[in-house]
């Protein structure tokens, strides 16, 4: 009778650690990633594959496109992300945050990143490669990346300023301040952000503060049209304004300038190209 009372014992041990053992190795590699940045940088480092699970945001690159969404950037079904069975969990910062303290008082591993500058995000790049096991790719990317942003800054030498306005939204105005990475990406490229300081990196502003600013180029992402934007009562003397100089998603893909990932650089190389453009009408 004891033998066979042990003998149970020991076979209940070992099917209690051989499920552990499976959870653990079925967890592995197993990423639900939230933020389209992350998403991006996972992506870049080849781990693409490894991703189980998105936010409706997270649109690039187009293999993402075959994951399963798991909500939005600011509201996410947890039940479903259990399912998912994440190894972790890669969040951003803002709204974000209070879904990343729900995660982890679930037992879930969540790793965030909110990369504010170039240097930052070459660093979290850094970062969540050493997370995901992509030490060697992380390196790589990070030496190509810094290499072509020296290369956008040589571009941009011995070119005329152009300050530029970015509009976020139009109802409330709102704008970048010079200390957000959008700002950096503009400045870096070989123009002027409009707005030196600001209450927040991306902050509501007036009227009034655009037609101070007297703006050469305006890029527009708050969906008014152009024939609205010139009818803005007294934005007329604004030289972005008077001169047509004014950009929409199509001539520049927001997510290229607004998230901080790899494709920054291609942004920067845009944002070049509308600034010759302002150049060569300028002359």
């Amino acid at each position: 009778m004891k033998y066979l009372y042990y003998s149970a014992l020991i076979l209940l041990i070992l099917s209690t650690l051989c499920s552990c053992h499976s959870s653990k190795q079925d967890k592995a590699g197993r990423y639900v990633v939230l933020s389209p940045e992350i998403a991006e940088i996972i992506a870049a480092l080849g781990a693409a594959d490894k991703i189980v699970g998105i936010t409706q945001e997270c649109s690039y690159p187009a293999e993402l496109l075959e994951k399963e969404i798991v909500g939005n950037f600011g509201a996410v079904k947890m039940e479903q992300i259990l399912n998912l069975n994440p190894q972790i969990v890669f969040t951003s910062a803002l709204e974000q945050e209070s879904i990343a303290e729900d995660l982890r008082k679930l037992g879930i591993r969540v790793e965030s990143s909110y990369p504010q500058s170039l240097a930052e995000m070459q660093t979290e790049i850094t970062r969540i490669a050493g997370i995901i096991g992509r030490e060697a790719q992380g390196r790589e990317l990070v030496r190509s990346l810094a290499e072509q942003i020296q290369k956008v800054k040589s571009m941009a030498e011995g070119h005329p300023i152009p300050k530029v306005y970015l509009e976020i939204y139009r109802d409330p105005l709102m704008s970048v301040a010079n200390n957000s990475f959008v700002a950096e990406l503009i400045n870096t490229a070989g123009g002027q952000n409009a707005f030196e300081t600001l209450e927040r990196d991306y902050s509501r502003i007036k009227a009034e503060d655009v037609i101070k600013a007297n703006p050469d180029l305006m890029i527009c992402y708050s969906q008014d049209s152009p024939s609205r934007i010139l009818a803005r009562k007294g934005w007329g003397n604004i030289p972005a304004i008077k001169n047509e100089m004014i950009f929409f998603e199509a001539d520049i893909d927001p997510d290229l300038i607004l998230r901080a990932g790899p494709r920054c650089v291609t942004g920067m190389i845009k944002l070049q190209e509308l600034y010759r453009l302002w150049e060569s009408h300028t002359q």
